[in-house]
Order: C-alpha cells, then structure tokens, then sequence
C-alpha cells in the first residue's frame, strides 16, 4: 500500500547532493574574498564582487532546495509509516485503500456490515488525515521549487549578460 510512487531515498540523495554542492560554492566565495582581500592590501581593486554575489546567491538557492528536499523525503517516510499503522485494522475488518479512499475489499467478508461501515469510515478519516499533510507539504514543496528556479533563472541571465 503506497500513497505515491517515487523513491524517497533517491530525493534525500539529490537533496544531500545539492546541499554539498552548495558548500563547495560557499567555500568558492570564501576563497574569491581572500583574493579580494589581496587585491585590496596590494593597492589593487577588488576584480570579484559580482562573482561572489552570484556565487553566493547560487549557493544560497541550492542548499534551500537540498534541505526542501530532504524535509520531503521525511514526511514521505512518516507517512509510509503512518499508512503501514493503519494496515492490521484494514485486514481485521476486510477493507483495502485504493488511492485514496477505504473501500472493502472484494468478495465475502465474515465481518458484520455495522462494524465494517464503521471502521471503514475511521480509517477513512485517519487516511484523509495523512494525505492532507502530504497534500499540504507537497503544495508547499511546489511553491518553493517553482520560486527558487526562478531565483536561479534570475542568477543565470545575470552571469550571463555580465550585470
């Protein structure tokens, strides 16, 4: 019983992954102020003030998607587990989830019609419960992405036309 497809493990690595990549980025910001620094005790100006707001900036949006991502991965596995919670009471009362809704499962059932429709809508209300976190999350996870690609869009046209 799964409420979505995907690998959660595979979304934590890409998380993980962007989050590294932004250290590195970081760390490429540090060491462009040490050449500025330089630059400066030489009498020289600093060549890399633009370099290093975009850099930083990069960095910035990469480890905000990373962690997004890995905040996903956790309410994806919570809610794996809360479903898998809800599994002895489905088999107990002979009832299945199908997508998104409790239905009873297919053929005879030795449970009575009264505690069926009554367990059945219980779990139905713990079900709605689950997705509405995961609806919420994923909603929230969208928005986030779509401002953050625009951000980094933003980034690129700018590194790009040199402004």
């Amino acid at each position: 019983m799964s409420l979505s497809p995907g690998d959660p493990g595979s979304t934590s690595a890409l998380g993980g992954a962007l989050r590294t990549q932004a250290g590195r980025l970081a760390d490429l910001v540090v060491d462009l102020e040490a050449a500025a620094s330089r630059a400066a005790r030489g009498g020289g100006t600093d060549p890399t003030p633009r370099e290093r707001d975009l850099v930083s900036r990069a960095a910035t949006q990469l480890d905000r998607v990373g962690g997004l991502l890995q905040s996903w991965t956790t309410t994806v596995v919570e809610s794996a587990a809360r479903l898998r919670a809800l599994e002895p009471a489905l088999a107990r009362c002979d009832l299945v989830v199908e997508g998104h809704l409790v239905v009873e499962r297919s053929g005879p059932s030795r449970v009575e019609p009264g505690e069926r429709l009554a367990e059945r809508e219980r779990l139905q209300e713990l079900l709605n419960r689950v997705t509405a976190v995961r609806s919420r999350e994923l909603a929230g996870l969208r928005r986030e992405l779509e401002q953050s690609g625009a951000t980094l869009a933003a980034l690129s046209d700018r590194a790009r036309s040199g402004t």
